[in-house]
């Protein structure tokens, strides 16, 4: 259905079980274009070293059928939007998530206080998606986030990993993202290879959302969105 799953972790995470190798061929088996390798940030228990991020720029060189997007999944890291990765480490990533986990920072907060900080968040330009923003374990104020999202050019995402027990919610999650003209991606979240690219459950949920709204519809829109170059390999059929 959509050609870039932008939400996808590793072995580096340390909760995921798949090598970045694996998570490519897996998108190649599907027909993706392009992975995002966005693996949590340092805030997160196990979650990989500044130096991890900033060496990301080597999977730049992967050839195969499916690019592979440097990236993060960041959390917050205190009461005005900030992250745990340096500004200077963030800007050598294509894909730059930020999203919400009862860890660090935000795990001892009101939902009223992440919701402003996740919101002071979105101001930040290198910051281009919210992850899970329906969630089970903290209600954010997602309409106000999705509101924000137009204003910010920040895509607010559909998680197919966190749909359970969840439907009504995140109906009415689509209904505002339908309302307000906010971006929107929809990932897998995947933390194996075989989740790679599943999109299965998307179906019953995004009849109301134009294509031209989910922005990893394609490679081409995805680096437009985000600002980032086209992968010089992408679309090479042979890994190596």
């Amino acid at each position: 259905m959509w050609r870039v799953d932008l939400h996808t972790h590793s072995v580096a995470s340390g909760h995921a079980y798949s090598t970045v190798a694996e998570l490519a061929e897996a998108g190649a088996a599907t027909g993706l274009e392009a992975i995002g390798i966005t693996d949590h940030g340092p805030g997160l228990p196990q979650g990989p070293h500044v130096f991890h991020f900033s060496n990301l720029y080597r999977l730049r060189e992967w050839r195969g059928a499916c690019a592979l997007l440097p990236g993060v999944e960041e959390d917050l890291a205190g009461p005005e939007g900030e992250l745990y990765l340096p500004e200077e480490v963030l800007k050598q990533l294509d894909i730059v998530l930020v999203g919400v986990h009862p860890y660090g920072w935000a795990e001892k907060e009101t939902a009223a206080r992440v919701t402003r900080s996740l919101l002071k968040a979105m101001e930040n330009p290198l910051v281009k998606g919210v992850t899970h923003p329906v969630n089970t374990w903290l209600r954010l104020d997602v309409k106000e986030i999705v509101k924000a999202a137009k204003d910010t050019h920040t895509a607010v995402e559909l998680n197919l990993s966190k749909v359970a027990g969840l439907e009504s919610e995140l109906r009415q999650f689509l209904e505002w993202v339908e309302d307000y003209e906010a971006p929107l991606m929809v990932n897998s979240d995947a933390h194996i290879a075989a989740e790679v690219g599943c999109w299965g459950r998307a179906a019953e949920l995004l009849p109301m959302i134009p294509m031209a709204r989910v922005i990893n519809r394609s490679l081409a829109a995805v680096c437009d969105f985000f600002g980032c170059q086209m992968p010089r390999y992408a679309n090479e059929e042979v890994s190596v």
